[in-house]
């Protein structure tokens, strides 16, 4: 039986590789709009602001799903890859997850978002973010 840091590691994972064979024009959009919340997310001070910022992430992926929106689209794949960098990252802290597999899910999503969009500054700030988190 796997544990449920490796189930949820190999979903994450899964779910990037099938993010990666969508048309490039798609995977750098998605890559861009995860980078904007990664960034508006190494601003927050605590774990508590970082678990507003990943259910922010989790309530745009019930937006997204409303909408019809499926697993490979840009409106529900963003919200959720970055809620998973986000839960990663409080496990660094908090435990959630076994270590290894926080640092595997966050170096995955990490080296996909820098693989799509390279060291590009982020045409989006903080505040690009929150409009796009609201966006209907």
């Amino acid at each position: 039986m796997s544990s449920p840091s490796f189930s949820y590691e190999e979903s994450v994972l899964s779910h990037l590789e099938k993010v990666r064979e969508l048309p490039a024009e798609v995977q750098r959009g998605i890559a861009a709009g995860v980078d904007n919340y990664i960034k508006f997310a190494r601003t927050a001070k605590d774990s508590a602001l970082l678990a507003r910022i990943a259910s922010m992430a989790m309530e745009e992926q019930a937006k997204a799903i409303g909408q019809g929106a499926n697993t490979m689209d840009p409106r529900w794949a963003v919200p959720a890859i970055a809620e998973a960098w986000c839960y990663a990252t409080i496990s660094l802290s908090e435990g959630y997850l076994d270590r290894l597999h926080a640092e595997a899910i966050i170096a995955a999503i990490e080296a996909f978002t820098s693989s799509q969009i390279g060291c590009q500054p982020s045409r989006l700030t903080t505040r690009g973010l929150l409009d796009f988190s609201n966006r209907s």
